[in-house]
């Protein structure tokens, strides 16, 4: 008879699942209380459920989904210390490794054991919960098969990730800090290094979602990668009916099924590193040889990161402006923390407090290390702070430009205008050349205002600018705290010039003049959407007596009066009247204007494939506009008074 290798023992099996019964049991009942009992709770006391049965499956759906994930990140490293826990016991590991089951057959059994009560008790929930809904109608076989999915496939990542980390142990308590460690040490490290690097970098921003996310399993879930989301009917001639559902559908279906193949990968690994792990690592911190090194120099590394950069902002850098940190204070807490985390680690693998005269070379080599990468970062080796874009390599640029002082609250602005890019650029590259003044004046703060705050010829703000290069590329740049002087408006030069320019340029005015916002879908120049129709909208005037408010007076527009105003407002800023100061200037009118408009939905649906929440059932998106009038608006004034409104202005 030929032998054959057997990666499974039935024997094994059945003794894990009736070994921790208990963890199985404790599970399904979880399972049994977040589905089919929570569901036939609300069917039998909530008639909302009966008429809107769509919105029952989304939130079933949503619960296999979020709960899924949630449970399964919890419940993943109890299961994979239950079945493997042995490795943390020095007699049980003899035990079992002298028996003439192979490790290999060790390792399948219990992990498929520990994988088949979690799925088990998922499909008793499921079926369940299926009972529950089909007893009311409400049963949706695809909707069935989604909810399996969405509590199955991070069930096999974490669970497997669990696995993998027990192996790289020797100690129960330290598998599950390993593995609530590993799940959001990636993008974690990612945030700490953005943070350092604005404590040098003047213009650092961090604004964008981390490049790394997804290679931290918790971050899709909080960043709302994965979810549930409607679907909806589909007109015959293409437009999506988003009044009208057919059901739920999970949105990042395609990440969880990468999570679960990455899971199988991570359980592949795991049974190679369980066959070259020595018996004798049981009891030890970390049980691979190679992995020590990584584990002491990992440890120092986020230590110096973490803590030292906590230590520097709660002692010395409370009041520095990015950009402007100290580099000694910065590099004294860094390597004291890392110097902490160094002799920690060492420890823990010695299992014992006399390491230093076996660390010393090594927290050398540590502090040198974090002194090198300070002293790069703060040089600007990369040349960061320069750099600013050709304006003939930007398709588009998005600046948010606020102000703290003057009257004014800023603008902010979206667009693809070649003279807007230029300006934008322009006001970017005068910014980046004042960096050391601009830090001088933010030495002398007190808390959050500057000495500039009492000087009636200087301002206050911040600028932001994203810029979407040709190539692909995003740019961004931000600085928190700017001050700029009015006396130095005819030097083109400077940054007061530059951004009192950009704060006046057609686009920017004209954003300024409508007062629409991120919210309103705002990224699309009104001028140039098609089919853009007015609704109607309304004048309100306030009348004062003096300082003494004495009624205001309301008055509704039509669609085509709405319509008159924009395009007075559009002629008004052709014609430079909307053009303002930063320092001060026109007044606006006492009162406000609000203008409705709706436009079809250019894309019809959202990225993903489900229709767009703010489209209508016609597949138009509405958009409303609250003017903001000052006194040099002539034409759209006219058009006002030739309505029979008179709007009236706080006197100078």
């Amino acid at each position: 008879m030929r032998s054959r290798t057997s990666f499974f023992n039935q024997t094994v099996f059945w003794d894990d699942c009736k070994r921790y019964w208990p963890l199985t049991a404790g599970y399904a009942l979880l399972w049994l209380l977040l589905l089919p009992l929570s569901r036939l709770t609300e069917l039998i006391h909530g008639g909302g459920a009966l008429r809107n049965p769509y919105a029952m499956r989304y939130e079933t759906l949503g619960v296999a989904v979020y709960g899924g994930y949630i449970v399964a990140f919890l419940f993943g490293i109890a299961f994979a210390a239950a079945t493997l826990q042995y490795l943390t016991n020095p007699r049980a590991t003899n035990g079992l490794h002298a028996l003439p089951a192979r490790r290999e057959t060790l390792y399948a059994t219990h992990w498929l054991s520990g994988l088949c009560c979690q799925l088990a008790a998922q499909l008793l929930a499921l079926l369940l919960t299926a009972a529950t809904l089909g007893a009311y109608g409400l049963f949706d076989a695809g909707e069935a098969c989604l909810m399996l999915l969405g509590m199955a496939l991070p069930t096999v990542f974490f669970y497997s990730f669990g696995a993998f980390c027990m192996v790289f142990t020797g100690q129960i308590l330290a598998a599950p800090v390993f593995y609530g460690v590993a799940s959001v040490l990636v993008v974690g490290v990612e945030l700490l290094l953005r943070y350092f690097a604005g404590n040098f970098l003047y213009g650092w921003s961090n604004s964008g979602d981390p490049l790394t996310g997804v290679l931290s399993p918790l971050y899709p879930l909080l960043a709302g990668d994965v979810g549930v989301r409607y679907r909806y009917v589909t007109a015959a001639d293409g437009s999506v009916l988003t009044s009208l559902r057919q059901g739920a559908m999970i949105e990042g279906l395609g990440l969880l099924f990468a999570y679960a193949a990455a899971g199988l990968v991570f359980a592949a690994l795991g049974l190679l590193v369980y066959r070259s792990r020595p018996s004798e690592a049981t009891g030890s911190t970390v049980a691979i040889d190679w992995a020590k090194p990584v584990f002491k120099y990992g440890v120092t590394f986020c230590m110096a990161l973490s803590l030292g950069q906590l230590l520097y902002s709660l002692f010395l850098g409370q009041y520095r402006a990015d950009g402007d940190a100290s580099l000694a204070g910065t590099l004294v807490c860094m390597a004291a923390a890392g110097l902490l985390g160094y002799f920690a680690a060492e420890m823990l693998l010695k299992k014992s407090f006399r390491v230093w005269s076996s660390g010393w070379k090594g927290a050398a080599v540590v502090t040198a290390l974090l002194v090198i990468l300070g002293c790069a970062m703060s040089a600007d080796l990369t040349g960061y702070e320069g750099y600013v874009p050709d304006p003939a390599q930007v398709e588009s640029v998005r600046v948010d430009f606020y102000l703290h002082s003057s009257g004014k609250t800023g603008t902010s602005a979206f667009t693809s205008d070649a003279e807007t890019i230029r300006l934008a650029v322009a006001a970017h590259r005068a910014l980046a050349s004042d960096k050391q003044r601009q830090i001088a004046l933010d030495r002398g703060a007190d808390g959050y205002y500057t000495p500039a705050d009492s000087d009636p010829r200087a301002v206050n703000g911040t600028f932001f600018v994203e810029y979407r290069l040709r190539d692909g590329r995003t740019v961004t740049r931000q600085y928190d705290r700017v001050t700029l002087f009015a006396d130095e408006l005819p030097d083109p030069a400077s940054p007061a010039a530059a951004l009192n320019a950009f704060y006046n340029a057609p686009s920017v005015a004209l954003r300024r003049a409508l007062g629409f916002n991120w919210y309103d879908d705002s990224e699309n120049d009104p001028r140039e959407i098609p089919d853009l129709r007015f609704t109607g909208g309304y004048v309100t005037t306030e009348h004062y007596d003096g300082e003494f408010y004495e009624r205001s007076d309301q008055y509704d527009l039509s669609p085509a009066e709405a319509q008159q105003l924009f395009d007075a407002i559009v002629r008004d800023v052709a014609a430079g009247r909307v053009n303002d100061s930063i320092f001060g200037g026109d007044v606006s009118m006492d009162g406000w204007i609000e203008l409705y408009a709706s436009y079809p939905d250019p894309n019809g649906r959202a990225p993903g494939g489900a229709a767009r929440p703010d489209a209508d059932e016609n597949g138009r998106v509405s958009v409303s506009y609250d003017p903001q009038l000052t006194a040099g608006m002539s034409d759209t004034i006219a058009v006002l008074r030739g309505m029979g409104v008179e709007p009236a202005f706080p006197a100078p």
